[in-house]
């Protein structure tokens, strides 16, 4: 049950006149206590939000939204750059392990024992006598296709002059 509204009465309009006081308002009456077992009034929403809480709501799409979009990237990214170091680490272990059977083989191929049985094998043999021949040189030996160091030295030898001299 609520009480009858109030009827307004028409107040004159004040008009202090100038060094006149100034009258104090006078405080709104205190709220009646609830009686007890009362429900509590329903407040009702708000119909439209406030327009500080649209420019927010704005600002905050305008700041978050290409923050989000470049965290997604810069995730996926990594995601990506993830993937492609694993598959790198697959493709070297299994180059290792190649590279460390082409070695067993080519030891094995290689091997001594395995060159000398395929060389019996193809009817090869090993020398009966094994010299070795020991040219005695009188200076330095030029390399090959090189004229003899002394000839060079010497404009009127044999091989500039075509004969003795």
């Amino acid at each position: 049950m609520s009480l009858p509204a109030r009827a307004l009465g028409s107040q004159p309009a004040f008009r202090p006149s100038v060094g006149a006081p100034v009258p104090k308002p006078t405080p709104p009456p205190a709220p009646r206590p609830r009686p007890e077992g009362a429900p509590e009034p329903v407040r009702r929403p708000r119909s439209r939000p406030r327009r500080g809480t649209v420019g927010f709501l704005v600002l905050c799409a305008v700041v978050l939204g290409p923050f989000l979009l470049g965290l997604v990237t810069l995730n996926a990214l990594l995601a990506q750059s993830s993937f492609r170091v694993d598959d790198l680490h697959q493709r070297i272990e299994a180059l290792t392990q190649e590279h460390l059977e082409l070695t067993r083989r080519h030891a094995s191929l290689s091997a001594p024992g395995r060159i000398a049985a395929w060389a019996r094998r193809s009817g090869m043999r090993l020398p009966d006598d094994i010299r070795s021949l020991h040219v005695a040189s009188a200076g330095p030996a030029a390399p090959a296709g090189e004229a003899d160091p002394a000839s060079a030295r010497d404009p009127s030898s044999s091989a500039v002059t075509g004969g003795r001299g």
